[in-house]
């Protein structure tokens, strides 16, 4: 039995800091003990959604979730969005489409 069909024990939003430049957003989301089996990044219509389960018994029958989600801009890239999980740390990446980029106009004289 997969942990899709199973329910959690409970559901915790994980700490997270953003970032925002010209280039776009960074996430930086906290999930102590997920393996990297138990993560999903999905970003469907807009809306993205991460979650990370992590076992709390060694049989894998209990556990708990990590979720939280998010309405990104109209400006963000959706092909272009990436993730990196390292050390109980997942990064997302969501870069700015290159027509929302902030770019300088040439003045044409004369």
């Amino acid at each position: 039995m997969t942990t899709e069909s199973k329910r959690p024990v409970r559901v915790e939003t994980p700490p997270m800091d953003i970032f925002e430049n010209a280039d776009g957003f960074l996430l930086r989301a906290d999930m102590p003990g997920v393996p990297n089996a138990g993560l999903t990044v999905e970003l469907d219509k807009g809306l993205l959604t991460l979650q990370g389960d992590r076992p709390l018994s060694e049989d894998g029958e209990r556990f708990m979730s990590y979720r939280r989600r998010f309405q990104v801009p109209r400006d963000i890239d959706g092909g272009q969005v990436t993730a990196h999980f390292e050390h109980g740390v997942l990064q997302v990446r969501l870069p700015r489409s290159e027509a929302a980029k902030p770019r300088k106009i040439p003045v044409v004289v004369g």
